[in-house]
């Protein structure tokens, strides 16, 4: 009787050993297929450039990804060429061109008013240098068009004295496909400028 509890015992200790290996295996063997499935869907991700017999490796991703940053950016470049002047015709009318990629006509009808207003001629005979800063730029991704609110000064400098007058624009803005012209493949719509400061002035020693 002794022997049979004996073996009884002995039974249901291996079968609960062979079921703690099964289990272990089957746990081991669900953990490779998904550490498998992770490594291969990251490893699609990668891409390989062959630059002159040289492996560069990128990598793939959302396009929403990176959309706000290359939102603000593609706002300061507009920016930046618009606003940034200096007393040379041709750099003014570069500059305006180059900007016109980045946004509709609303831009173009407030570069002709600036000219009807013989700003820029002023900035010529003045020999006036116009500087853009960009304090910050808000965007908002869960609405289309985008709206965006920059907050940027407006500094002009002469030979003896310097004026800053701050500056907040707004704009709408709608994805079109990515060129040379507009790398970033936004298009500013209904550009407007919301408030101006009156200018500081402050003297210049050199």
């Amino acid at each position: 009787m002794k022997e049979l509890l004996e073996l009884e015992k002995q039974f249901q200790r291996a079968k609960y050993l062979t079921f703690t290996v099964v289990a272990g295996c089957l746990t081991i063997a669900l953990a490779a297929v998904v550490l498998s499935l992770n490594y291969a869907h990251n490893f699609s991700k990668r891409i390989f450039i062959l630059n002159r017999g040289v492996a560069l490796e990128a990598f793939s991703g959302n396009i929403m990804d990176n959309r706000a940053a290359e939102a603000k950016h593609h706002v300061a470049r507009f920016h930046e060429l618009f606003f940034t002047v200096s007393p040379d015709p041709t750099s003014i009318e570069t500059n305006v061109k180059k900007a016109f990629f980045l946004c509709d006509e609303s831009a173009k009808k407030l570069y002709d008013n600036l000219r009807e207003q013989r700003f820029y001629d002023q900035i010529i005979t003045s020999n006036i240098t116009q500087r853009v800063s960009i304090d910050s730029v808000s965007i908002d991704l869960r609405y289309y068009p985008y709206p965006v609110v920059a907050y940027l000064k407006l500094v002009q400098e002469r030979a003896t004295a310097r004026s800053t007058r701050t500056l907040i624009t707004q704009v709408e803005m709608v994805d079109v496909n990515r060129s040379d012209a507009n790398p970033n493949g936004f298009l500013m719509r209904n550009f407007r400028v919301y408030s101006t400061s009156q200018p500081i002035e402050e003297n210049i020693v050199r």
